[in-house]
């Protein structure tokens, strides 16, 4: 079969995908001929890519999508379904994904709340004992979205002797083993937020949650609070933040998302010391790469042969 990568920088990667899918033929696409390229093409594997009707229209060999990682919010399932065309993601716990992402999360917890900023000023002026940092021991969490990332992120943060509130759209049995110390619905976020030093975001974004983060949910927070954000830049209003950062309500704010991805390096929000960003690179380690490859080349492996795929979606769901 064809396997078509989008985009380039995939070329990286064959090192690690080429024997995986050892007798298949591999191509990877960008921008400029991904539209010519795919007409041939029996498997898409993409990065963000906004897989549409016009896009697949001349894609008549084409027999699945396979997102390269958890994230599907760009692919249309509609439209793919309507062509006879799977579509599958790679399930982010096991693989290395949400264990990756919820180690970038602690690591935006640890720069803000030592703030690593002022610790590079301090070596500049030889200055020892400076600044002061806030412990994450002893204090309390909110972790919304208890997913695979979520409850990755749960486990670490007990390791770190923190109390952790889970919110979450439903509650389910399954959350007893994470040892949170209290639960709250999503519908009744507000509730969870006073009292918690750091909240993270690691919330599926839907109609439902865009936006979740705006004046209210900053207001609810407690002074000198920090918002982690691990999940999609859309969950979070960033008129509501910088209104937050800027009459000192919120502490800092960590990313690994941003509302323009790539992040424009001049963007005034990012002279902001008490802004942490890093490049959506969460999922983006040794292990996740490994994981995700061969994840997908089960799939690509279970389609040549016909067998049920792994991780196939169902737009009816």
């Amino acid at each position: 079969m064809k396997i078509l990568f989008y985009p380039r920088t995939f070329e990286k990667l064959q090192g690690i995908v080429g024997p995986l899918l050892e007798g298949h033929e591999i191509e990877v696409a960008d921008l400029s001929d991904i539209k010519d390229r795919i007409r041939m093409a029996d498997v898409l594997v993409t990065g963000p890519l906004d897989v549409d009707e016009e896009l697949i229209r001349g894609a008549s060999r084409l027999r699945l999508v396979h997102q390269w990682g958890v994230g599907v919010e760009r692919i249309d399932l509609e439209a793919c379904f309507r062509k006879g065309i799977d579509v599958c993601n790679v399930p982010s716990e096991g693989t290395g994904n949400a264990e990756g992402v919820a180690e970038i999360a602690l690591m935006h917890m640890l720069l803000l709340s030592r703030r690593f900023g002022r610790c590079q000023e301090s070596i500049r002026k030889r200055r020892l004992f400076s600044p002061q940092g806030v412990a994450l021991w002893k204090k309390r969490a909110c972790v919304i979205g208890l997913g695979n990332v979520g409850r990755n992120i749960v486990t670490r943060l007990k390791g770190m002797g923190m109390d952790v509130t889970g919110v979450n759209r439903t509650e389910r049995g399954s959350f007893g083993s994470l040892g949170l110390d209290s639960f709250c619905s999503l519908d009744r976020l507000q509730d969870a937020l006073p009292g918690c030093r750091f909240v993270i975001l690691s919330l599926e974004l839907n109609e439902d949650t865009r936006g979740i983060a705006g004046e209210d949910f900053f207001s609810s927070m407690d002074p000198g609070s920090y918002l982690i954000n691990v999940a999609r830049s859309e969950l979070v209003s960033r008129t509501a933040l910088e209104s937050s950062l800027g009459r000192g309500h919120l502490a800092g704010a960590g990313f690994d998302v941003f509302w323009d991805e790539p992040a424009d390096p001049e963007d005034p929000l990012l002279e902001n010391s008490a802004v942490t960003l890093t490049p959506h690179i969460g999922g983006v380690t040794d292990e996740a790469l490994m994981g995700v490859a061969r994840s997908v080349a089960e799939n690509v492996t279970r389609l040549a042969r016909g067998l049920d795929l792994m991780n196939r979606l169902d737009p009816g769901k």
